[in-house]
């Protein structure tokens, strides 16, 4: 039997390092005081919901039922995250930044960054509040995963210029243990008394991972118009995120074999997989027990690359959006998210995303 984890994920980068551990979205804002109509239409209604904001991109199927007394009911469904990472295949040059007084300081504040991408369930309990709008909430146990940049001792040789005279010298530069970068001031013969500030990087540096377990929490507020749309808003850590969608029905079959192309830190690499619908199979039923109710769904147990292989899940929307969520066999996990459209050769999808520990991914693929 294939096994396969269950995963969402947060990435947040920092002019220190890099951190990923589980967050899903939270808190509420207030949406149009207009009546909503009932999400599950009286009964069960399923939505097909695109989700945008704080830099985040989203596909999610959900399921409202009307099972509940006092007017309450539950909602169950699965959603794909990913998002953009800053470019990190440049790189940056010694001097991070410089002043050309006495008694400046160089270099810029540490700018945190945090990125949601990956695949995983959702259920919880909504209601129409006094209102008229829907309220709601659910809670889920994720796997965690935490990457923390690790800086080593070495002395290296910079080139500095005198912002004043243009005459550049070349300098040692020794980091210790522990040390990300340094500043220091550097005085220069002309003109006469004249300080400089540099700050340089360290560039000797490791990446380590380790694994856990979390337990996060999203609520929402929104509103429905039977059966035509449905809008969820949350107010998160990381900034507002809108949940906008349609009644969900089967539209594109994306089963067959699939030839892609991954592109990251400026290399290409050719990849094969087979998608098969979850409503055919489905081969992790400890992790998505009930998948199979929700259309346009599918699985890959079959996935390789040049040196490795992988499985994982991909969702379409009737936005004309697709995503791919690939758990490889080192570990990693992928996300995406992007267009599909239909060409001569058969529909073909351009997404990009993030692949952990900290890499921007293009990812194209073509159904044969």
């Amino acid at each position: 039997m294939y096994h396969m984890k269950t995963l969402l994920k947060k990435l947040t980068l920092s002019s220190r390092g890099v951190a990923v551990a589980a967050l899903l979205l939270a808190g509420s804002v207030q949406v149009s005081q207009a009546g909503s109509a009932d999400p599950s239409a009286g009964g069960t209604f399923t939505w097909d919901l695109a989700s945008k904001g704080a830099g985040q991109r989203g596909i999610a199927l959900i399921t409202f039922s009307n099972d509940l007394s006092g007017s309450r009911g539950t909602f169950r469904g699965y959603q794909m995250l990913a998002a953009l990472p800053p470019n990190t295949n440049s790189a940056s040059g010694g001097r991070a930044g410089t002043t050309d007084g006495r008694g400046g300081a160089g270099g810029g504040g540490g700018k945190t960054n945090n990125f949601l991408f990956g695949f995983s369930p959702i259920d919880g309990i909504w209601t129409i509040d006094s209102k008229g709008q829907i309220v709601g909430f659910f809670s889920e146990a994720l796997n965690v995963t935490s990457t923390v940049t690790n800086f080593h001792a070495v002395t290296v040789s910079e080139q500095i210029i005198n912002n004043q005279t243009l005459e550049t010298a070349t300098i040692f530069i020794t980091f210790t243990n522990g040390q990300a970068n340094i500043t220091t001031n550097v005085a220069w013969a002309n003109p006469p008394g004249y300080t400089q500030l540099y700050t340089f990087d360290n560039p000797n540096s490791t990446v380590d991972v380790g694994s856990a377990e979390t337990t996060n929490t999203v609520s929402f507020v929104g509103k429905a118009a039977a059966n035509k749309r449905l809008t969820l808003v949350c107010n998160t850590t990381f900034g507002k995120v809108t949940f906008k969608g349609v009644p969900s029905q089967p539209s594109l079959d994306l089963s067959g074999n699939w030839v892609g192309s991954k592109r990251e830190n400026g290399q290409q690499f050719n990849e094969l997989f087979s998608l098969v619908s979850f409503t055919q199979d489905n081969p992790f039923p400890a992790e998505f027990p009930d998948i199979a109710n929700f259309n346009n769904v599918f699985f890959t147990t079959n996935g390789v690359g040049p040196g490795y292989g992988f499985k994982g899940v991909a969702i379409f929307s009737q936005n004309k959006i697709v995503g791919f969520t690939f758990f490889n066999n080192d570990g990693t996990m992928r996300s995406t998210i992007g267009n599909l459209k239909a060409t001569k050769h058969g529909p073909s999808a351009n997404t990009d995303g993030i692949e952990e520990p900290l890499s921007r991914v293009n990812f194209t693929a073509t159904l044969q």
